[in-house]
């Protein structure tokens, strides 16, 4: 049910329904024992996995067509993947246990706090239930405060209260549940109403993204590198033709390496700005570090051949990027061996043109929290991201993608471009809705007028989780040296029920 979110199905609702029947999994009625911690994890495991082999069913094909490995092999691969992507489940399912039964919360607070521990847990492909209702943006724009991580703990908490609410049939949770997603919606109705305007009153600009197409392996194929300078070039004319004032090309979508160091452009065919394009474009490339490692990068060609100083993607993807455990395991290295080489960059870089300061989040970097913080560092009034979803041409991933990128703009009140070679190619406003989208695969320009917007770091740039998560530790500490001499408690979650001397 919770996975019922992702595509084809596209049910939002299906988010709250799957946390309410997790938390009633997880829960116990008046007089009941609760389920042991060996429970918990199982029926953790079993919701992470069940969810995760749903939602990631794209990931063989992927694997057959870009490793050696059979399909076989390939679904041995979407199993283990679940099962790993089900351990915050595991974890989250533990901790919601030791909320209710050590620091003695309730179970709707436990199972809340436990589902936000679970966003902490790392995972290859960090899918919350934030992320599952960006859809429904009203509900989403309490993250400028909480971040992802917060509003999937007010979803969790809504879910637990209407569990408690069936299960028990106690009409106080009930109305509990009803009354945080009213103010939940009302906030979010307030402010995207009052973002929007200040989206109004904002300097505009217009910005060209560029879906060329491009295979997966063409980046790596040299024969093919001038035919996808030639594609990049007539598509950006096209643009600037129609008043672009800023073109993005999307991840690697420049086939040439460079060196890091380089600060102007190659001439000739190697040449970023082929004649009759006049610039600025910003573009993603690999570059090289020395020693046979690389970055994955971006930079700004302008039109006196300069190259500004690249960004290189700071969070490596996990076995497209990276390979985890390589060093022990070498056959890790052999099987997964096209990211063994790079390495991560080490700051947030400015790539200005004209009024326009943009920040880069490369390929999955628009799903993570922190990649958006430490982008907002260099105070930018545009986000930008560049992607190649090629490798997950056809399947549900870059609607995924998508979906949790619209969190960054929330969380940081930028409007966010999104330049994805085949891939939804998108613009998200500040507001966290898709305004714009371009789903063909033919190669296509796609341009947009996003907002400049100037306002102040919003309560979640500058402190991030740490202010809820004191307060949840706090609230926890409190709630158990109020309950410390108490008896009974219904709805308890992960302990054993304890009666009062006597």
């Amino acid at each position: 049910m919770f996975a019922t979110t992702a595509p084809p199905t596209n049910v939002t609702a299906g988010v709250l329904v799957g946390l309410a029947m997790f938390a009633a999994s997880l829960s116990t009625g008046p007089g009941d024992e609760a389920p042991s911690a060996k429970a918990a994890a199982g029926r953790g495991l079993a919701f992470g996995f069940a969810a995760n082999l749903v939602a990631l069913r794209f990931v063989p094909e992927v694997v057959v067509r870009f490793t050696p490995l059979p399909k076989v092999a390939a679904l041995l691969a979407l199993v283990l993947l679940a099962l790993g992507q089900a351990v915050p489940w595991v974890l989250g399912a533990l901790a919601a246990r030791a909320a209710s039964g050590r620091a003695r919360a309730p179970g709707w607070l436990a199972f809340a706090i436990g589902v936000y521990v679970a966003t902490f847990v790392p995972a290859i492909f960090p899918w919350t239930p934030a992320g599952g209702v960006t859809t429904w943006p009203v509900l989403v724009q309490a993250a400028e405060v909480v971040g992802e991580r917060g509003v999937s703990f007010i979803l969790a908490l809504v879910a637990a209260l209407v569990a408690a609410a069936v299960r028990e049939r106690a009409w106080r949770s009930g109305l509990a549940a009803a009354a945080t997603l009213g103010v939940l919606a009302a906030f979010g109705a307030w402010r995207m109403k009052s973002v929007g305007a200040a989206r109004e009153a904002a300097k505009m600009a217009k910005v060209a993204l560029i879906q060329p197409g491009f295979d997966a392996s063409d980046r790596w194929d040299e024969r093919r590198a001038v035919a996808m300078v030639d594609r990049l070039a007539s598509l950006t004319r096209a643009a600037e033709a129609r008043g672009a004032e800023l073109t993005v090309w999307p991840e690697s979508a420049y086939p040439y390496t460079l060196a890091r160091t380089t600060r102007r452009s190659p001439v000739g065919s190697r040449a970023v700005l082929q004649p009759g394009v006049h610039g600025p474009v910003l573009t993603g490339a690999y570059m090289s570090a020395g020693h046979g490692l690389g970055t994955n990068a971006a930079f700004l060609a302008s039109e006196d051949g300069a190259i500004s100083e690249p960004y290189e993607k700071r969070h490596l993807l996990w076995f497209g990027e990276t390979v985890p455990l390589a060093d022990e395991l070498p056959w890790l290295r052999r099987v997964f061996a096209r990211g063994t080489g790079l390495v991560p960059g080490d700051k947030a870089v400015e790539l200005g043109a004209g009024a326009i300061r943009a920040a880069v989040l490369n390929c999955y970097e628009d799903t993570l929290p922190v990649a958006g913080r430490e982008a907002m560092t260099r105070a930018p009034n545009l986000l930008v991201n560049v992607t190649n979803d090629a490798w997950f041409a056809g399947s549900a991933e870059g609607e995924l993608h998508l979906r949790l990128s619209v969190l960054r703009a929330v969380e940081a009140r930028r409007d966010l471009v999104r330049a994805v070679n085949r891939g939804p190619t998108s613009f998200v406003d500040a507001t966290g809705q898709v305004v714009a989208r371009l789903d063909a695969e033919l190669p296509s320009p796609l341009l947009v007028t996003p907002a400049l917007l100037e306002t102040a770091p919003t309560p979640y740039v500058r402190f991030g989780d740490a202010p809820l998560a004191v307060l949840l530790a706090a609230a926890l500490a409190g709630w158990f040296a109020a309950t410390k001499h108490r008896g009974r408690r219904s709805f308890r979650m992960g302990a054993r029920v304890a009666t009062p001397p006597g």
